[in-house]
């Protein structure tokens, strides 16, 4: 929690103390599980294990998924102060630890700094969520696609969880469907295209980046649309990194 927190800035006045002191509880779910209700409020979740998805169900049973996190997200950063508007659901096996909601509501009482460092975690949060909108509205499906696989490559590479140009993506075609507001027919032909090109495939649960240039041209993809935002009175910090030192 600290360490996911600390990206946005350093943690200041006796926070990391506080959160040290802080009981975190741990809940685990399966794919499909029930994360977070829409409507509930913030437990400040942090994902520490596995890939899960945020998404709106519409009242015909249609959904929009407009997100997919991994671990070191903070998932429920909408319900801080109103009830969250969208549900999280366990993309496969995942772990979520969370503060109790007296805690937190004491940290954001007791200790300006530490809801400044949410607010810029919110930034960081709607800045990815503007690239989307872009992908939804004026990318093509296979620019879109390319520019989400990029993107869910990019972020587990940078922690770590990527190796030999693999990651991992338990979705099913209607799920990235769903994520880019196309027919799964249409999802279809869009992954067997990017399969044939020899830029992406993804098969078993695994993301496989076969040419992380073409691919990420292909999508528009810039890293830094997923950096966290930080504090500029902290000086200057060193944020960007390369597309290719993340790519396959």
């Amino acid at each position: 929690m600290i360490a996911s927190l600390d990206r946005f800035g350093p943690l200041r006045e006796g926070v990391r103390e506080r959160l040290s002191t802080c009981a975190l509880t741990s809940e685990t779910f399966e794919s499909g599980d029930l994360i977070m209700a829409a409507g509930e409020r913030s437990c400040l979740r942090l994902l520490a294990r596995g890939l899960a998805i945020k998404q709106t169900v519409l009242s015909d049973g249609g959904r929009q998924i407009f997100s997919v996190a991994t671990p070191g997200d903070l998932i429920d950063l909408a319900g801080l102060f109103v009830e969250s508007d969208y549900e999280v659901r366990a993309l496969a096996s995942c772990e979520v630890r969370k503060l109790s909601p007296l805690e937190l509501r004491a940290m954001l009482r007791d200790h300006a700094s530490f809801l400044a460092t949410l607010c810029r975690a919110v930034l960081t949060e709607a800045r990815a969520q503007r690239n989307r909108v872009i992908s939804l509205g004026r990318r093509s499906a296979a620019a879109r696609t390319a520019n989400l696989f990029c993107e869910i490559y990019w972020r587990q590479k940078s922690l770590g969880l990527a190796k030999d140009n693999r990651c991992a993506l338990p979705a099913v075609q209607g799920d990235i469907a769903d994520a880019l507001g196309l027919s799964v027919v249409h999802i279809h032909r869009v992954l067997r295209g990017l399969r044939d090109d020899h830029m992406a495939v993804v098969k078993n649960g695994v993301l496989q980046i076969l040419d992380w240039d073409r691919l990420s041209a292909l999508g528009d993809f810039d890293p830094e649309a997923f950096q966290p935002q930080t504090d500029a009175a902290d000086g200057p910090v060193s944020r960007r990194q390369s597309s290719s030192e993340h790519g396959a």
